[in-house]
């Protein structure tokens, strides 16, 4: 049996990072931010600022023919640029949202 010594320890596992830099904590919230964000998520709930289950669905449509409206375009320069049908077919795209929705605070 090989001890550990030898090779090392094993690799952790990689922590992902979102944004550009290291977070400066890792910690999670004190309880009087659990609070606070109560709080506010309650004032923003009674403010009328979180779009209703109607709204997010219809966001999420217009999204998705977005998507299919590029797609064919997509598709239909490729044809226009005299590629060969099997690379048409496999001409696509990729919408990514960005900002509160992409991070899901809608």
């Amino acid at each position: 049996m090989v001890s550990s010594e030898v090779f090392g320890s094993p690799p952790t596992p990689a922590v992902r990072q979102f944004g550009v830099t290291k977070p400066i904590s890792m910690a999670g919230p004190a309880e009087a931010d659990v609070e606070r964000s109560a709080e506010l998520e309650k004032f923003l709930v009674e403010a009328g600022l979180y779009e209703s289950k109607e709204e997010t669905v219809k966001r999420e449509e217009v999204l998705e023919q977005i998507g299919q409206i590029v797609k064919e375009w997509v598709k239909q320069l490729t044809r226009q640029r005299g590629y060969n049908e099997q690379m048409i077919e496999e001409a696509n795209a990729v919408i990514f949202t960005f900002g509160s929705y992409r991070l899901g605070v809608r």
